[in-house]
């Protein structure tokens, strides 16, 4: 799948050109995570990152992917083990990298964190 022109642009629109990775050398680093090797699918390169920053442009995202058939891989911090954010076939990985607020109460001992949350990163904040 080549992407169409109109469908990047409402991409574009919807997050921002900055935040639309359609470069194939900076593509690269979304094609794994830390799944094995032996067990890691292989990834399909013919696709588009995309980094909201906000649930409603995950919904407009969404909407423009289920409009126009295209799949969709969603991808947090990129530590999963089990290969789910690799992209299979050609489509859109939504990057919710952006998507990273942290919001600790300590009293209650109850942390909200946002999809793009590594561990590791609300280990550092918790501490």
């Amino acid at each position: 799948m080549v992407f169409k022109s109109e469908v990047i642009e409402k991409l574009r629109n919807i997050v921002g050109s900055e935040w639309v990775v359609t470069d194939r050398a900076a593509i690269e680093r979304y094609l794994y995570d830390e799944t094995p090797e032996f067990i890691r699918p292989i990834a399909i390169s013919d696709v588009v990152v995309v980094k909201p920053r906000t649930s409603e442009e995950v919904s407009e995202i969404l909407k423009l992917a289920n409009e126009e058939k295209i799949p969709v891989f969603p991808r947090g911090g990129g530590t999963g083990l089990v290969g789910g954010a690799i992209p299979t076939e050609p489509g859109i990985i939504l990057s919710l990298e952006r998507m990273d607020s942290i919001s600790i109460d300590s009293e209650s001992m109850v942390a909200e964190v946002e999809a793009g949350v590594t561990l590791a990163k609300l280990i550092e904040e918790a501490d």
